[in-house]
């Protein structure tokens, strides 16, 4: 590992040159020399005459040919950027260093590097070298090094210390410059080495892993402690989270220097762990900077600053009453893990992402320690919930997609208008930044009408995010609608950024989530993001209190509405609406002038507490607030009633009640209805929920399905919500677009939706997560077709938008004849799947359809292979089955052979010596009548079946007795001939099976001994059309499950030569004449692709 004295000395000396003066010649020169150091180690040399190289650099200056007033001016030449070039005229790369007049603001640092364009900003510039730049921002002594791909930039700021991952990554980095003097030769590769080399050494997800793992073990340390010393794990999990939370969060005041130095909060001396938590922790958080200035006595802090909001407020889950066992030198090996790395207050984003530990990591920390808690049940509390982190590109496509389409639905499409708002969100920091008045361009001569407009649009815009877990969907809204205001108000919005995102929170983003950790790490994020606002100590201002802005509470579940119940009940209705609808509440105690009059007090009432910060002044007013709510509800005899006296905002995150078992957006936050509603709602499937289902079963969900997943409920909930001009935009399972489960979803959205885009996004797009996903843009109303749809095959995320323009195609909705009494001489959308297609792929799908008859409509029988419920104790190897017969020899009678999918290969099967026991429950068959296995007349099986007890009483899919397989009518068939074929598989993998040996499930099979029918399902057309209506899994894999197998079009009608031959070659292939399968296999795919009517130019579209 190389040395990093001289860099961490000019560093040192560095920060040691401060002063206000912006053009202090001394100052710069000592940020140069900074960068000297690291690109020295870049290029693998030694930094002997750092000094030397400066002034040789100095005679280097790069033109700038616009924008010179933000840059300070050479120290040498008058009228002339302090920009320079570091190295000798060098084909392999540019390294330049910019000595900025200001801030090194994302904008301005990606206009920066605009304006020289380099090797890796495309084809175009192949000539150029790669480049690497260094800025050196006013009044603090920091260095960004940067490096830019197609306009996305990676950066790294030097400042102070070396941290352990800045060394780490320069360390990898050294030599990746070599080479490259103007007399040598450099290749197209060697400038691709190297500038891969930088980008991926400043990728932040690497950095993310490494401290995401130390911070897992903290807390799962900390939980064992609290247990192990007698508190409820989920107190101590809820402590353990909080408590990390909370110094994440000083550690990031730290890093702004908002935390009095002269205290040594941080510093833990000779204290164990106990006593510092006790004598340092408890005294900033809840006489610091939960305590107003005037509050902390005589001997309290009167610096670091009072922060309000409710992150350090002392709860009952603190144990404020206990001395917490905290084990052995956990802070201290806490801290020196946050040694290690660098902090930052600002989120990266796609386009800018910073080498540091930011506020995103802390929504990450959570997904991820759900993902390692176990329930009870051995399942991880990620799974139980469904909770999955959201990448961050598509959490920013999906913002400015969604904002895009409200403000085109708001400003209306005349004159330029969506062309104008297109720019103002696509346009890239760098080139905003970098024009001269890119505002007046947005709408040209009509801009001057459309700019209060547009102003307008984003201040009333109401945004929520109905399963907000961590928060990156409000983070994301935050950070568009204050970008957007900054590109529209341009100085008014930039000299007090914070009032403006005070407004956008107080305004615009709402959050709900039924889980309470997620709802206090998506507050604390929030909190955050206005702390980065604030450039010293002394301008940092009490934090809003966010209650009434995110919310724990049960999205799917509406406001009771006592007149009427069951399946009927009115959902999706606020109290007003109900109040109009039905003219009294239950108790009829109030009329409608007396409810309006208290809702709007609670609206009063809400808006106090958001800027509350006297803790006596939020306690009344939160009093009030319940005090009021509960006239509303007219008591707790009723369920309307017992519904809002639950709702607790102050407390419900933080675990002593739980969430609301409701959410009502006019109660809540005081809005009726949202503009956009965005996220990434739980993918549960509703029938491991156990009393939440038939909770959500009984409200009527139009989109309900037994077997379907929750996140389902929230598309209709969702657009329940929307105002009139409303959008959604959800990331979730693409399972609903062909599943059977799915019908009910996609007749509501057909019925009740402007399906804007739809996305299938494919698998693994989350990195912890194999789920299959899309992305869906929705509006109120009803059209006939997807408008954009688009299979997205790219591994890069990086610029969805421009994949989906070029290569998006259409669904086309089918329409029955409606069969319910209001449908009736109409033609209604028929549910059917949602199947993503080109134009020429729709021609292959519909020849195929009108030669072919679906499987399904055929005479043959498809099932699904039996299903044990305990595979351990029924499914045996061979020496069991001997050793079972040699103890009993009627044993044999009810062991038979079993395959299982991995058994299954394409026109064979490889018999693995396993055997099945089957003690089936009885069936009939060909009118005879089999009885239940009676397992006391086979002795050596049922004392082989009771080892395994209790798990084998408990199991759910079981006979009349525990020791009987559960009921299955088609037992029978398994001793005919029959295709069989894998559940999951890369392609089609169907076999004939002769024998008497029982599938195994999930596997499938078709009673049936047609060659005919195995040749053609294993044809490329077949399985085509397969991968087109079915669902894929994590790597590629296919479900073949019956519900899109039997969706095969057979040919019919085929002339008997035909039909002869397919059947004869299938026959072939099976029986063992490996030499020629190839040959007969292609002579198959011919016959069958002329049977379907496929030409040649479709055949390549089947490979």
């Amino acid at each position: 590992m190389i040395t990093f004295t001289g860099l961490q000395q000019a560093l040192d000396e560095y920060d040691e040159r401060t002063s206000t003066d912006t053009e202090d010649v001394d100052r710069k020169i000592a940020a140069m020399r900074v960068a000297m150091q690291v690109l020295a180690i870049l290029r693998g040399i030694g930094a002997d005459d750092i000094d030397a190289e400066i002034e040789e650099a100095l005679l280097r200056p790069v033109p700038v040919d616009r924008h010179g007033e933000w840059f300070v001016t050479h120290p040498q030449m008058l009228r002339t950027a302090f920009v320079c070039d570091l190295a000798d005229e060098n084909e392999l790369f540019q390294a330049t260093f910019s000595a900025l007049r200001g801030t090194a603001t994302k904008a301005r640092i990606s206009a920066c590097v605009a304006m020289s364009p380099r090797w890796e900003d495309g084809e175009l510039f192949e000539d150029e070298p790669v480049g690497v730049s260094f800025f050196a921002p006013a009044n603090v002594p920091s260095i960004v090094m940067v490096v830019s791909r197609a306009g996305n930039l990676r950066t790294m700021e030097l400042r102070g210390e070396l941290s352990n991952t800045q060394k780490r990554i320069l360390d990898k980095l050294h030599g990746v410059l070599a080479g490259g003097e103007p007399d040598g030769s450099v290749e197209e590769s060697d400038k691709a080495h190297a500038h891969a080399a930088m980008w991926d050494a400043l990728n932040v997800a690497e950095v993310n892993q490494r401290f995401y793992a130390g911070i897992a073990a903290r807390f799962n340390e900390l939980v064992k402690a609290l247990v192990a010393a007698g508190h409820d794990e989920g107190d101590a999990k809820m402590f353990a989270s909080r408590l990390i939370g909370r110094i994440l969060f000083v550690w990031f005041l730290n890093q702004k220097e908002f935390i009095n130095l002269d205290e040594h909060y941080l510093e833990i001396g000779d204290l164990d762990s106990t006593e510092y938590y006790e004598q340092k922790l408890k005294r900033l958080f809840f006489a610091t900077l939960n305590t107003a200035k005037n509050r902390r006595g005589e001997d309290g802090d009167k610096l670091t600053p009072f922060l309000n909001g409710g992150l350090f407020e002392e709860q009952c889950t603190d144990f404020p009453d206990e001395s917490i066992p905290f084990p052995e030198g956990f802070f201290a090996g806490l801290y020196t893990h946050f040694g290690q790395y660098d902090f930052t207050t600002d989120e990266s984003t796609p386009d800018y992402e910073q080498v540091a530990i930011d506020p995103e990591m802390l929504g990450r920390i959570f997904e991820s320690l759900l993902a390692e808690q176990m329930d009870d049940t051995g399942k991880t509390a990620r799974n139980a919930r469904g909770a999955f982190y959201t990448p961050r590109e598509i959490v920013t496509y999906m913002c400015r997609e969604a904002l895009r389409q409200y403000l085109y639905r708001t400003l209306g499409s005349g004159n330029g208008i969506h062309q104008g708002i297109d720019k103002l969100l696509d346009t890239p920091d760098g080139k905003w930044e970098s024009d001269s008045d890119p505002r007046r361009s947005l709408w040209n001569s009509n801009t001057a009408t459309m700019l209060p407009q547009a102003i307008a649009a984003l201040e009333r815009v109401r945004v929520l995010d109905p399963a907000c877990g961590s928060g990156a969907f409000p983070m994301g809204m935050l950070q568009l609608l204050m970008r957007c205001r900054v590109r529209l108000m341009g100085k008014a919005a930039t000299v007090d950024a914070y009032q403006q995102k005070l407004e956008i929170l107080q305004n615009n983003v709402f959050g709900a989530d039924i889980e309470p950790m997620a709802v206090e790490i998506a507050r604390l994020r929030v909190w955050l993001s206005m702390i980065v606002e604030r450039e010293s100590i002394g301008q940092v201002e009490p934090l809003p209190n966010l209650d009434f802005k995110f919310v724990c509470a049960d999205s799917l579940v509406p406001l009771a509405n006592e007149d009427v119940s069951g399946t009927d009940q009115v959902r999706g209705m606020t109290i007003a609406d109900v109040s109009l609808k039905k003219g009294i509440l239950d108790q009829g105690a109030f009329d409608l002038a007396d409810e309006s009059e208290l809702l709007e007090q609670l609206k009063k009432i809400r808006s106090r507490y958001f800027a509350a910060t006297d803790s006596e002044r939020k306690s009344e007013l939160m009093h009030q607030f319940e005090e009021i709510s509960n006239q509303l509800g007219g008591g707790v005899s009723s369920s309307r009633g017992r519904q809002i006296a639950d709702f607790h905002p102050h407390s419900s995150t933080i675990s002593e009640t739980g969430h609301a078992p409701f959410f009502d957006p006019d109660f809540m936050f005081g809005t009726d209805a949202f503009d956009v509603i965005i996220g990434n709602p739980p993918y549960v499937q509703l029938q491991k929920m156990k009393n939440q289902r038939v909770a959500y079963e009984s409200l009527g969900y139009q989109s309900y399905n037994k077997t379907g997943d929750l996140y389902e409920l929230f598309y209709e909930r969702g657009l329940e919500l929307l105002s009139k001009y409303g959008v959604l935009n959800y990331i979730t399972s693409n399972k609903w677009m062909r599943n059977r489960y799915g019908k009910e979803l996609r007749e509501y959205l057909s019925r009740n939706a402007e399906v804007i885009s739809l996305i299938d996004l494919g698998a693994g797009r989350f990195s912890s997560a194999t789920v299959d996903t899309n992305i869906v843009l929705l509006a109120k109303g009803r059209s006939d077709k997807v408008f954009q749809a688009v299979k997205y095959a790219d591994d890069s995320l990086a610029d969805i938008a421009a994949y989906v323009a070029e290569r998006a195609t259409t669904i086309p909705f089918k329409f029955v004849d409606g069969n319910t009494t209001s449908d009736v001489g109409k033609k209604v959308p028929d549910g059917g799947p949602w199947v993503i297609l080109t134009d020429i792929e729709r021609d292959i799908k519909a020849k195929m359809e009108e030669v072919g008859t679906p499987l399904k409509q055929l005479d043959v029988r498809i099932y699904r292979g039996v299903l044990t419920g305990l595979n351990d104790a029924f499914i045996i190897d061979k020496a069991k089955r001997d050793e079972l017969i040699a103890a009993d020899p009627k044993s044999a009678e009810i062991i038979h052979p079993v395959l299982r999918g991995r058994d299954i290969k394409r026109y064979h099967y490889e018999f693995a010596d396993q055997y099945m026991i089957a003690t089936h429950n009885g069936y009939k068959y060909d009118d005879t009548v089999f009885p239940r296995v009676d397992v006391e007349k086979y002795p050596a099986v049922k004392e082989w079946l009771s080892s395994f007890e209790p798990k084998l009483s408990e199991r759910a899919d079981q006979g009349d007795t525990p020791y009987n397989l559960r009921k299955c009518a088609y037992m029978g068939d398994f001793s005919q001939p029959k295709i069989v074929w894998g559940n999951l598989c890369l392609r089609a993998q169907y076999a004939m099976v002769k024998d008497d040996a029982i599938v195994c499930a999930p596997s499938p099979f078709i009673a049936t001994d047609d060659w005919f029918l195995l040749g053609v399902l294993n044809s490329k057309a077949a399985d085509w059309y397969v991968h087109q209506v079915g669902v894929t899994r994590s790597g590629g894999y296919m479900e073949y499950k019956p519900v899109f197998v039997e969706q095969i079009p057979i040919p019919q009608n085929v002339p008997e030569k035909e039909r002869t031959r397919i059947a004869s070659l299938a026959q072939a292939i099976q029986s063992g004449q490996r030499e020629e399968v190839p040959e007969y296999e292609e002579q198959i795919n011919d016959i069958v692709c002329d049977l379907y009517g496929i030409n040649n130019r479709e055949i390549r579209i089947l490979q």
